[in-house]
């Protein structure tokens, strides 16, 4: 019988694009364009930065494009970049077992793409197999958090991102380069292997919260990709990584793992169709009471002027300290911050880098907004293993309290925007092209001419299927999106 990591690591090498059904291919190009969104709004951020400095001082041949600079250099490098700038925004898209990995799996996969000469549609197969096995690997550790008795007791003390982003990474560079099953079962012990630490309990214990999210999906891509390339030079991993006992699941620290979840359905069931995309840049768990508060704002056309004070009501796991903290003191933490959250949207900022420019950080106009936000709990969501749904948390409650106009408005949602499940939340294809938009505008103006260039890389993206190679969309990477 063959085992789990073969299996996956055949899935990786083998699919072509004519096996992928019309709505993956549709999905893995949304994916796309939004993670580069991503990725050029982040190179206006300290921690993006950081990043770009970091590979510059590693310099090495100028092979793959950075987003949103013009620079080309090393393909790991590249990979590095990219990932950690899509990632530091907290605007990248987000799998419903509570992780992001669209970052690593793009930008591992273009970064080899681009070297290697691979055509639109190998870019394409490329993101929808290595969303999948990013997927497939967070589905089988579950969720970190601590269910007993039916009830959500606290985040596991032992979980962490790394391993779906990571992995995530290894499956879609796989698929780009095209070296057999054999090697690519080596790539996935070696990644494997070398993932990041599960470092979630950590961060979800933290307040002023460091420069990246979780683990550094910079990291995390560059180690899927240098496992491939490994693999392809003939190094050797644990072949079996998946199988057995002990195997990855158990030094990745989870409490239990569902092999079931790594294989049934695999070429078959999609998971890129399940991922959610955000309207605001900030963490998920605050973007049901957004979702609810923006449907009051628009209904009652409120301004910010006319906004008393503002109660969130959150489910429990949205009530720790660093999301009820009013005045965040750096741009990771105030994603987390319902208040900051809710000052961005009341002063109508363009969601995007803008909300965390020094000016919404410190201004005295949004500082004093933030303090009059609150955070209580949302009854309904009180015991959240009740929302579950196949180990994913789709639907959560969340809403707002708003006093204004001398009285209390009240909105609630169980979706978030963005959500795949509905019509009313699903993220369309012209909001996704606006979200793209707004984050290749950075700081500055959306001008006419900024906009212009903006869609042509969208038509490019749209049709990617009919793109013999990737230097067109390589080169718009830098000329068209250079900040």
């Amino acid at each position: 019988m063959q085992g789990l990591t073969r299996r996956l690591a055949q899935f990786a090498a083998e699919t072509k694009y004519e096996q992928l059904p019309a709505d993956v291919v549709r999905e893995s190009k949304r994916l796309l364009l939004n993670t580069i969104g991503c990725a050029v709004g982040g190179v206006h951020t300290d921690s993006g930065g950081i990043a770009l400095r970091h590979v510059r001082a590693l310099g090495g041949k100028p092979i793959s494009t950075i987003a949103g600079t013009g620079e080309r250099t090393s393909p790991v490098n590249a990979a590095y970049a990219n990932a950690r700038l899509a990632n530091v925004l907290d605007a990248d898209d987000t799998f419903p077992t509570g992780s992001h990995f669209g970052s690593t799996t793009v930008f591992a996969a273009l970064a080899l793409a681009e070297q290697l000469g691979r055509s639109g549609r190998d870019l394409i197969t490329a993101v929808a197999v290595g969303f999948d096995v990013g997927a497939r690997i967070g589905s089988s550790l579950g969720l970190s958090i601590n269910v007993e008795g039916g009830k959500v007791t606290g985040y596991a003390k032992l979980s962490g991102t790394s391993a779906t982003m990571t992995w995530a990474g290894v499956g879609s560079a796989a698929s780009i380069a095209r070296m057999g099953t054999e090697r690519t079962t080596q790539a996935f012990g070696i990644a494997g292997a070398n993932t990041p630490l599960p470092a979630h309990a950590k961060w979800s214990a933290s307040v002023s919260l460091p420069m990246h999210e979780y683990s550094d999906a910079g990291w995390c891509a560059q180690t899927g990709l240098s496992a491939v390339l490994l693999a392809e030079l003939g190094s050797t991993g644990y072949a079996d990584i998946l199988d057995g006992d002990p195997a990855f699941w158990r030094f990745f620290g989870a409490a239990k793992v569902d092999n079931d979840a790594l294989g049934e359905g695999l070429a078959e069931r999609w998971h890129i169709i399940n991922t959610t995309y955000k309207p605001w840049p900030s963490c998920r768990w605050t973007q049901y009471p957004l979702t609810a508060f923006f449907k009051l704002k628009q209904e009652l056309r409120l301004n910010s002027d006319e906004i008393d004070r503002i109660v969130v009501k959150a489910n429990p796991f949205a009530q720790s300290a660093r999301f009820t903290q009013q005045q965040p003191d750096n741009q990771i933490s105030a994603e987390f911050s319902h208040a900051h959250a809710l000052a961005m949207g009341a002063f109508d900022m363009p969601p995007g880098p803008l909300w965390y420019a020094e000016e919404a950080l410190r201004a005295p106009k949004y500082r004093a907004f933030r303090s009059r936000v609150t955070v209580e709990l949302e009854p309904r969501a009180a015991n959240l293993a009740q929302w579950m749904e196949g180990g994913q948390f789709r639907r959560i409650p969340g809403g707002v309290e708003v006093h204004a106009r001398g009285k209390v408005h009240t909105a609630s949602v169980n979706m978030a925007a963005g959500g795949p499940w509905s019509e009313e939340t699903r993220f369309s294809d012209e909001a996704l092209r606006l979200k793209f938009t707004g984050m290749v505008c950075g700081t500055e103006p959306a001008s006419s001419e900024r906009r212009a260039r903006a869609e042509r890389v969208i038509a490019a993206v749209e049709r990617l299927e009919d793109a013999a190679g990737l230097g067109e969309l390589c080169r718009s990477l830098g000329t068209e999106l250079r900040s």
